[in-house]
């Protein structure tokens, strides 16, 4: 019996993530481009090249290589934006695995170009939401929960649009969520393989962005910590934490071409140059222009409360005061063995994800620093929804009467059927969505479409409506010079941008 209900569990989970997959592949060509879109793919074309020389011609030094490339200067539009952009220091692990695949299969036009690039940002959302589903369920042992995780995630509009187009923000939020996940498989049962699989996760995620150092050192923090209460897991595993030192460092310089010139300069001057603000924009916050170097220390607090759906929002603020006492009862009766600080790995879990939404949110209010809403933090919003699930588990747990239980459940299955009808509503424009707090005045009070997904729908709008030449322009900083470039070339012909 016990074996066919998990046949049939495996059974709904491979439909659900079909669907998912279905869904997405239907509607990737639907969205526009957005303003980092071009350089992201300029700068990952560039370094692919590199890659490609040094592979095809392994004669050339790495440091001949790279002069040789930015000698040719032969990019075309799709390729690049100016000499004085590219190279760049910033890594670009997905875009060089993406631009690996626009070179296999011969991908020319800047709109195929970009569409598949789309739809490859998507797939990597896919795998991480696979990964999110075991982590919910090595945290809950539910069948349920994963189901309803993974869907309060998929479902959250601004995420279902990014999870196309955003291939920094996203990609690293999935990043984080595999290693996350290969991260407690290191906690749980430190082997050379676990050890391994966690090196090279935390080696993308850090050649994706720094912040990473802050989920990768939670987990060794996790590791001293399971030390110190049992002499025999330091005795078995300290080993481990050398082998990840070693492997992981080793992998961050193998997936940044950047740093193979010159690895220990290189690296100190790129995390120098990713780590200072230098990078000036206005945001509209409150209905005030604040420049992004010096927001106000409730910046991004207020921007996760007036994005996040009020369900999540809601059970998330139960389950984390709920964790809070927890803490706080356990610090105050902890003991010189730490054997109180938590009760088996899954409340070691909770703590995990409460500490690092606390240290994320707490290092950006220290740097004063926040660009267009609260997209540097995105790679937090799973372990909002791991402690809104831990809301709902005690709400499961102390409600007793099943009409009661039916009656929180179908509010969460009105909630997810609000958020899926809002997202086909308003496709492809899920990423202006705000909750019920500001549903009235939010363009009163934030930034909208600040990075000109809609201006490719406004140009398709004035093609499908004129049958002559158009001259269009635009006040906004995003250029419709890159929005042009996702469309057909039959289309191109038809508007002259100035």
């Amino acid at each position: 019996m016990q074996m066919k209900n998990l046949l049939n569990i495996k059974i709904y989970t491979s439909f659900f993530f079909v669907i998912i997959f279905l869904l997405g592949a239907n509607v990737f060509k639907d969205y526009g481009i957005y303003t980092d879109d071009l350089f992201q793919r300029s700068n990952a074309f560039f370094w692919y090249e590199y890659v490609k020389i040094f592979v095809l011609e392994p004669s050339l030094s790495f440091a001949n290589n790279l002069d040789k490339l930015i000698s040719q200067n032969s990019f075309d539009e799709v390729k690049i934006i100016n000499s004085s952009t590219i190279p760049s220091s910033q890594p670009a692990i997905l875009g060089i695995f993406c631009e690996f695949f626009i070179d296999l299969f011969n991908i020319e036009s800047s709109r195929d170009v970009f569409q598949f690039r789309h739809f490859f940002n998507f797939i990597i959302y896919i795998i991480a939401l696979c990964f999110f589903y075991k982590l919910i369920n090595k945290r809950f042992k539910s069948n349920l929960f994963p189901f309803v995780g993974t869907l309060f995630l998929f479902l959250t509009p601004r995420f279902f649009a990014e999870s196309f187009y955003n291939s920094q923000d996203i990609f690293f939020l999935s990043l984080t969520i595999i290693n996350i996940y290969v991260g407690f498989n290191f906690l749980e049962k430190p082997t050379f393989k676990n050890t391994l699989t966690f090196s090279l996760l935390s080696a993308l995620a850090f050649d994706t962005r720094i912040m990473a150092i802050l989920p990768v050192s939670l987990i060794l923090g996790f590791f001293i910590l399971k030390s110190l209460r049992s002499n025999m897991y330091f005795r078995n595993n300290y080993k481990f934490l050398f082998y990840f030192i070693f492997f992981t460092f080793f992998l961050i310089i193998i997936f940044w071409p950047y740093l193979w010139v010159n690895p220990i300069t290189n690296f100190l001057s790129a995390i120098s140059e990713l780590s200072s603000p230098n990078f000036k924009i206005l945001n509209f916050y409150l209905g005030k222009y604040v420049l992004s170097t010096n927001i106000p220390s409730h910046y991004h607090i207020v921007w996760i409360g007036v994005t996040t759906p009020l369900i999540i929002l809601t059970l998330f603020l139960y389950g984390a005061i709920l964790l809070l006492r927890r803490i706080f009862v356990r610090s105050y009766k902890l003991n010189n063995d730490l054997n109180d600080l938590w009760r088996g790995d899954k409340e070691m879990f909770d703590i995990y994800f409460f500490i690092l939404i606390l240290f994320s949110i707490l290092l950006l209010m220290y740097k004063g620093l926040g660009y267009t809403g609260w997209r540097h933090l995105y790679f937090i919003y799973p372990s909002i929804i791991m402690i809104s699930l831990y809301g709902l588990y005690h709400l499961h747990s102390i409600i007793k009467l099943n009409i009661f239980r039916g009656i929180a459940y179908f509010l969460i299955i009105a909630n997810l059927s609000y958020l899926a009808y809002w997202n086909y509503k308003f496709h492809p424009h899920q990423y202006v969505y705000f909750n019920l707090m500001f549903k009235k005045n939010f363009h009163k009070n934030f930034d909208m479409d600040y990075w000109g997904l809609s201006n490719t729908t406004a140009i398709k709008y004035i093609i499908n409506n004129n049958n002559h030449l158009i001259t269009v322009g635009t006040k906004s900083f995003a250029t419709l010079e890159k929005s042009v470039l996702i469309l057909k070339d039959e289309d191109k012909n038809k508007i002259s941008i100035t």
